[in-house]
């Protein structure tokens, strides 16, 4: 299962890159926090660029959509103290880093259900805690300690692209060209050059045909 941090989902929205993220995730359903749809929702109260999101957001297809509850259960306050460090309630009150920390939790506590879980995440600090909590699961299971088959992976917004890509999403390598430029003006997420993403290359495009 697909657990999506605001920015990734804020650069397809915003360029009206829906079918392109349905694509990237397998036709399978995007899930978020409630704290990252809010972030969708709100965010862009503050920053403008990324007003098409908040609009395209209500209207992403359903069966491809799933909110996740964040009440506090006890698993996820136990959680949050764990890996994060922080009071749960402490961390939610706060804006800062609410939406990444949630995605976090959810799919740490999903993974040693039995789930595997692809976080998708652009932040640098979100992105070494996800890759810590998946060296730590590994070695759980490595040890014996009961935790059932679970996965976490780690993936962003240029790996969605990449899948994009593979899956035959983009009509064609300007199409691309023109929506990455788009994503790459939105924030500092993604680099200017596209070429230094590996993203123009055979792969992963398909050969050209002779």
């Amino acid at each position: 299962m697909h657990i999506l941090d605001t920015g990734p989902i804020f650069k397809f929205l915003t360029t009206d890159c829906v079918p392109q993220l349905i694509a990237a995730l397998g036709n399978n359903v995007i899930h978020v926090p409630q704290a990252v749809e809010f972030e969708i929702i709100d965010t862009p109260k503050r920053r403008k660029q990324f007003a098409r999101a908040a609009e395209v957001w209500p209207r992403y297809p359903a069966r491809f959509k799933s909110v996740l509850s964040d009440e506090p259960t006890d698993e996820l306050r136990a959680c949050c103290s764990k890996v994060l460090g922080l009071d749960f309630d402490t961390m939610y009150a706060s804006r800062k880093d609410r939406g990444e920390n949630m995605a976090i939790l959810h799919g740490v506590l999903l993974a040693r259900g039995g789930a595997r879980v692809i976080l998708v995440c652009d932040e640098e600090a979100g992105t070494a805690k996800i890759r810590q909590q998946s060296s730590a699961l590994r070695m759980q299971q490595v040890q014996g300690h009961h935790v059932p088959g679970g996965q976490i992976q780690h993936a962003d917004t240029l790996t969605l692209l990449r899948w994009a890509i593979e899956a035959g999403a983009f009509e064609s390598q300007a199409a691309f060209l023109k929506k990455y430029r788009a994503m790459a003006d939105l924030d500092e997420a993604l680099p200017r050059d596209v070429k230094s993403t590996g993203l123009t290359g055979r792969p992963p495009w398909p050969p050209v045909s002779s």
